[in-house]
């Protein structure tokens, strides 16, 4: 019996993809996972972040005090979208950084590696601590 053939050819990845899941595989330079994609990219994303993040926190909290719960609603799943955004950049730089890391020398190494979880447990907390202070 004869193979059948697919009409199509094969979908190719494209190459925004392979770079970065290059990244996210560790395949590419600490150099520009830590600097170009954490300082650089990652500093501009978290300030765009904060401030929408806590605009929408500040509308979120007068609409449920004023009690207009289907804008209130929508205003929940907006911080939502704009939260799983910035968890899914970030958690991406982590690990890229993290898994980068590992063909650097040993002090490089520990320096990144502890660098990006330090910033990452105090940003998050001090963000926390921000909401909760403010509108809570």
């Amino acid at each position: 019996m004869a193979k059948k053939t697919s009409p199509l050819p094969p979908m190719q990845p494209d190459k925004i993809s392979n770079y970065f899941q290059a990244y996210w595989r560790g395949e590419m330079s600490l150099w520009g996972a830590f600097w170009v994609w954490g300082m650089g990219v990652g500093t501009l994303v978290g300030l765009l972040f904060t401030t929408l993040s806590l605009l929408l926190w500040q509308q979120f909290m007068l609409l449920v005090y004023t009690g207009d719960w289907p804008m209130a609603i929508l205003g929940g799943y907006m911080l939502l979208l704009v939260y799983g955004f910035w968890l899914t950049f970030y958690s991406w730089h982590v690990v890229s950084v993290w898994r980068c890391s590992a063909h650097s020398k040993l002090a490089v190494k520990l320096a990144a590696r502890g660098f990006v979880g330090a910033v990452a447990v105090s940003y998050w907390l001090i963000h926390a601590l921000n909401v909760w202070l403010r509108y809570l």
